[in-house]
């Protein structure tokens, strides 16, 4: 994982075909581009990029454990490795609109799909299209370690985290790196090469 930093926007990657998309998203390996071509649903897409982007992120409790692992490599020596919480238990994912992505979160072993508003939440997509919702949330949870993701032209200046930009035919990734290290969120430097890069509303 490589810590949050100052980046240099890549040139974009090569158009994946729609299929490919698809496919290399439900894998392991990471498929979120500068360029992702779209023809699934916008509503699936969303959802598969929703619950892609969580392992591409360090919490701060599992920032905590890896760094220990790092300087303490004989603790938790059953396997010599840290156990990260969320290998183990689903992410919660909050949203306004869950009926529309319901159909879609279907590993409850994975991810438990909640309306929001909730008590605790590992990441909040925040689909409302009333940008004055958006940023009350946004305020509200913008001390804590919530993943919050949107699709806003406004979404990074109000202090969201990730952003979702639709170009056409295909989807792109904005990530606020100063929202996100405030949150005491780590992103990994994989997704980071993939993502247009601003701290705010400014680009890197």
């Amino acid at each position: 994982m490589g810590l949050l930093g100052r980046h240099k926007t890549l040139k974009p990657k090569p158009i994946f075909t729609a299929l490919l998309a698809v496919m290399i998203l439900m894998s392991s390996s990471i498929a979120m581009g500068s360029d992702t071509k779209i023809t699934a649903t916008k509503t699936q897409l969303r959802a598969l990029f929703i619950q892609k982007i969580p392992k591409y992120v360090l919490w701060p409790e599992q920032t905590r454990l890896t760094e220990d692992a790092t300087q303490n490599p004989t603790k938790n020596s059953v396997n010599n490795q840290v156990k990260v919480p969320k290998e183990n238990t689903p992410y919660t994912v909050a949203t306004i609109d869950k009926e529309s992505l319901l159909p879609y979160f279907n590993k409850p072993e994975s991810f438990k799909l909640v309306r929001w508003p909730v008590t605790n939440c590992q990441v909040l997509f925040l689909d409302s299209k009333n940008p004055r919702v958006i940023a009350a949330i946004i305020q509200r949870v913008k001390d804590k370690p919530i993943l919050t993701i949107g699709q806003n032209p406004d979404f990074l200046r109000m202090g969201g985290i990730i952003n979702f930009v639709e170009s056409g035919s295909r989807m792109k990734l904005q990530v606020n790196i100063c929202a996100a290290r405030k949150a005491g969120l780590t992103i990994s430097s994989k997704l980071l090469k993939l993502s247009e890069i601003y701290c705010g509303d400014e680009k890197e």
